[in-house]
């Protein structure tokens, strides 16, 4: 186990699967304290089971973002059982099929707002008091390649991703006098079960996944590691004079012109 994160508390967001899991799991190698926050209650008891048999410290928090009580409800709990947070990767999104701007209702704009938004700027402000008495911090908002490109079909996703990255410089600027670092990080196609579950739909799933990979540079699709570590980066030391900055990990998807 290396010690990049020794001591630091931290919490994942949308934490019982996919790139939230592994940067819990990866989180606890580096020596942190873990919260596993997500809405689903079984699979992120389940996480925290599997961390706990490895002699980690992890604990779990049920918690629907868009819900400003659970997010008070699961500050309290971290604080109580395993210290002051010093770290949130605010990672859990409602990624909305994709749809025309035609067919998106109000409600639909409100719900996606409500987590990609609404609850990721709830849980920051959650944490911000802890951090300012501990005279640092490290905020980790997970953004996408929908931050920056529009993907046609994807409204109001991108919309929403679009806002994270306002909220992280606007965070990084306003809190910078109080040693707490705001950044996000924005990933192309990640292989999650989530990813695997819509090729699956599809008549040929090792032809969607190919095809998917394609599109990099890189001719492949990446894995949720490849964000869990820069994520270590940005919670880390080593990235103590970086703040309000994106992390594009897509391949170099973004960089090329696509027809």
């Amino acid at each position: 186990m290396s010690s990049r994160l020794l001591n630091e508390v931290a919490i994942v967001t949308g934490a019982a699967d996919g790139i939230g899991k592994t940067v819990a799991r990866i989180f606890c190698e580096q020596g942190a304290k873990v919260c596993v926050a997500d809405i689903n209650k079984e699979m992120g008891e389940s996480v925290v089971a599997e961390l706990k048999s490895k002699g980690f410290d992890a604990i779990f928090a049920h918690t629907d973002i868009s819900d400003e009580t659970a997010i008070k409800n699961m500050i309290e709990k971290v604080v109580n059982e395993l210290g002051k947070p010093s770290v949130l990767v605010n990672n859990a999104a409602l990624i909305s099929p994709g749809r025309n701007v035609d067919d998106v209702t109000p409600q639909m704009w409100r719900d996606s707002f409500a987590v990609n938004v609404e609850g990721m700027w709830q849980c920051a402000v959650a944490v911000l008091e802890h951090m300012k008495e501990l005279g640092r911090g490290s905020i980790i908002n997970v953004g996408s390649v929908h931050s920056y490109k529009i993907v046609p079909g994807y409204f109001p996703y991108a919309v929403t991703k679009h806002a994270v990255i306002g909220l992280t410089k606007n965070l990084a600027v306003e809190y910078a006098k109080h040693n707490i670092r705001v950044n996000a990080l924005c990933p192309g196609m990640i292989e999650t079960p989530m990813a695997f579950k819509s090729w699956e739909q599809t008549d040929d799933p090792q032809a969607s996944r190919k095809a998917m990979g394609d599109v990099h540079p890189l001719k492949r699709n990446g894995t949720t590691e490849e964000i869990a570590y820069p994520a270590v980066f940005l919670a880390s030391s080593d990235s103590s004079f970086m703040t309000g900055q994106s992390l594009i990990i897509d391949g170099g998807r973004s960089v090329i012109y696509h027809d």
